[in-house]
């Protein structure tokens, strides 16, 4: 059953389906300092935007709700960079939610310059960050929405129930915010450097695995990659598992596969874990054909893929870089 804050958000983006092509909002509550607009802008190094100002960079709209502050753009995704929220949440507790038009978006919880928990829009099961059970208690709209088409809906109403605030509809005009209608200071973003970061998503996983790969000969990376993915192939079971076991020789082998083959593997399926262990497996199995580096991001698919089997995969690739110092 959708909840009442799930049906608010869901009427509030039909009618304002523009912002199906990207939305950031964010509401900045006190906690060790208080939370004003004007201080928002001096931590964001944002300057107001004038009558008549074109110049280049990301707008923001700022409101003050009682002690808290909204922070909205409708296109624009800074409010998610981990760099703004560790400026955001100097003193304070943020919680954004995030999308672009491409689908993809998340929710994200900072408290005192730490991103203490992210979770994937479209699977709440996905989560990471410093304490990811912070939402733990929180999740029952964004489950039920999983696979519907309430999902973008359910995670604005996720941030209402975590915060107490809700994003005021009458506050919205055909364009975006309304200055007319609510207290909105509008400003404009700085560039904000980003922080240090592993070049792929099992780097954020494994760091130091990741940088020794990296730095690896060829042949040791490879037969790094090559073996993470045979042991995808051995645990699950795949609709072609010749062209699976294929794609793993061709890895081993350092060879490059036509254009055809890699578009059979990607429309492979597989079976013997959870949806998203199978639609991993395929994805290690694809990226591990990828050229030079692009086979160690295969293993952060395959990562997943294994679960569990994933600790005795690791030490052999330890034992793999460590032979050749």
């Amino acid at each position: 059953m959708v909840s009442d804050a799930v049906r608010y958000y869901d009427d509030f983006l039909t009618e304002r389906d523009w912002l199906a092509e990207g939305l950031s909002w964010a509401v900045v509550q006190p906690a060790s300092t208080e939370a004003t607009v004007d201080g928002i802008i001096k931590r964001l190094r944002a300057r107001r935007v004038e009558p008549g100002d074109d110049q280049s960079g990301e707008l923001a709209d700022l409101a003050q709700i009682g002690p808290d502050v909204l922070v909205f753009q409708d296109n624009g995704c800074a409010l998610s960079r981990p760099e703004v929220l560790r400026w955001l949440s100097d003193g304070t507790r943020v919680h954004t939610v995030e999308w672009t038009v491409n689908g993809n978006g998340g929710l994200t919880y900072a408290v005192y310059g730490r991103v203490l928990a992210w979770m994937d829009l479209n699977d709440p099961e996905r989560r990471h960050g410093d304490d990811p059970s912070a939402f733990a208690d929180d999740l029952d709209d964004v489950r039920a929405a999983r696979g519907t088409g309430y999902v973008r809906s359910a995670a604005m109403a996720f941030v209402e129930r975590r915060t107490g605030v809700r994003l005021p509809a009458e506050w919205m005009s055909d364009e975006g915010v309304d200055p007319q209608a609510g207290p909105w200071v509008t400003v404009r973003l700085p560039h904000i450097p980003a922080d240090p970061r592993p070049p792929s998503n099992f780097g954020h996983y494994e760091p130091d695995l990741d940088a020794r790969l990296r730095s690896a000969p060829d042949e040791v990376r490879r037969a790094a990659v090559a073996h993470a993915v045979r042991a995808v192939i051995m645990r699950l079971r795949f609709s072609d598992d010749e062209l699976a076991r294929q794609a793993v020789e061709a890895v081993e082998r350092g060879l490059t596969v036509d254009e055809e083959t890699r578009w059979r593997i990607v429309r492979l399926t597989a079976q013997g874990g959870d949806v998203r262990a199978g639609a991993d497996a395929v994805h290690a199995l694809h990226a591990a054909l990828g050229a030079g580096m692009a086979g160690v991001d295969a293993l952060g698919a395959a990562r997943h893929a294994l679960g569990e089997e994933w600790l005795a995969v690791r030490q052999d690739l330890y034992r793999l870089v460590r032979e050749t110092g």
